[in-house]
């Protein structure tokens, strides 16, 4: 698997100059180092693992999203998401990076399904995404506000989420 950050430099914690400069500038966080370091560590194991590349990894509260491109089938997903989620001891999903921003929603909070997103246009220029999840399956999500703070790291505008 491809990395933004040299496979020597997450496995030893020691980095270059190269790895240090887009951890300071941002780039890559330094939580997705972990998520990295436990992906690599599953690569020997897990041969589906060396096909495709990590884009990027968001870790809110017990809950890590880690977004990947390139093909893989969903029983490989599901194998990969479940031994990572043992290692990092965390809720693991993973989404595939497709370019579209409600197919990437989708992933994200399966298995809640989604019956619309609309885009709101607030005075001041900016925008929000306003996401609406049927009723019945707001107990897929739990909490809402957690989930939002998730959405809106993700896809880099405001999120609401609406249970309808």
């Amino acid at each position: 698997m491809k990395y933004p950050l040299d496979k020597i430099c997450v496995r030893s914690g020691v980095f270059c100059p190269s790895c240090q400069r887009k951890l300071d500038s941002g780039l890559v966080d330094h939580s997705e180092v972990d998520v990295m370091k436990a992906l690599m560590e599953l690569e020997d194991r897990l041969k589906e693992l060396r096909k495709g590349e990590y884009v990027k990894s968001y870790t809110i509260d017990d809950v890590v999203v880690i977004i990947l491109r390139n093909g893989w089938e969903r029983r490989e997903l599901e194998t990969i998401a479940r031994e990572t989620a043992y290692k990092l001891r965390k809720k693991v999903k993973i989404a595939l990076d497709t370019g579209d921003r409600k197919r990437l929603v989708e992933q994200v909070v399966s298995p809640a399904r989604i019956t619309g997103i609309n885009t709101l246009w607030l005075p001041d220029g900016s925008e929000q995404m306003v996401i609406r999840i049927a009723r019945r399956d707001q107990k897929f999500l739990g909490d809402k506000k957690k989930w939002e703070t998730l959405l809106t790291k993700i896809l880099g505008t405001g999120t609401r989420i609406s249970f309808e």
